[in-house]
């Protein structure tokens, strides 16, 4: 699979304190900016390295922003944060669960090599399960889920709804065929 990274210190010129909403909207025009066409799905790490301090509405301009560019404008790139201190991810997850919303988070190493992901944020415990269920049978369809599990009297359509939900956030990555989809993990947490 493909995968972009973004250094957000070298884009921020080496600042290791971002601040604010207005230098987030900077950082997001920064950021589409250096974004170009895709046309499979696409991990787009933002790199945090060398960055101390991020506060809230910096991130949720820049990163929450990004995310929502990458799964709406583009719809094949699944931004991931990767490098952030225990402060800049405190940050993040705190704003996040307060939204009920969610993102994957990771260690990247200077070769490219994701490890230690962990999402961020929150899952309801619908979406959680979900995820989980996806991770051990992924690539998935909706009405596939729906055969695997036809105790829990989940629909087909109910089953959409989670997956729609859970890629709207960049947790799942979708996969189209024709008219099917298949859903599979941006990341595998451990």
């Amino acid at each position: 699979m493909m995968m972009i990274r973004y250094s957000i210190f070298d884009i921020a010129a080496n600042k290791a304190t971002l601040a604010g909403s207005a230098m987030g909207r900077q950082m997001l025009a920064s950021l589409i900016g250096e974004t170009k066409p895709v046309t499979e799905p696409v991990v787009a790490y933002l790199d945090f390295a060398g960055v101390d301090i991020a506060t809230g509405s910096f991130l949720r301009e820049a990163v929450l922003g990004f995310r929502d560019f990458g799964r709406n404008a583009i719809g094949m790139l699944y931004p991931v944060v990767a490098n952030a201190n225990a402060t800049i991810e405190e940050e993040l997850s705190v704003y996040l669960k307060d939204r009920n919303d969610a993102i994957w988070a990771c260690a990247l190493s200077d070769a490219g090599n994701a490890s230690q992901p962990h999402i961020l944020g929150e899952l309801d415990a619908a979406q959680l399960s979900t995820m989980k269920l996806i991770a051990k049978h992924h690539r998935i369809s909706a009405p596939e889920l729906a055969k695997l599990r036809p105790d829990e009297g989940i629909g087909t359509t109910a089953w959409n709804n989670r997956l729609a939900t859970l890629t709207a956030k960049g947790i799942l990555m979708e996969f189209k065929s024709g008219k099917s989809k298949t859903f599979a993990p941006v990341m595998e947490a451990n």
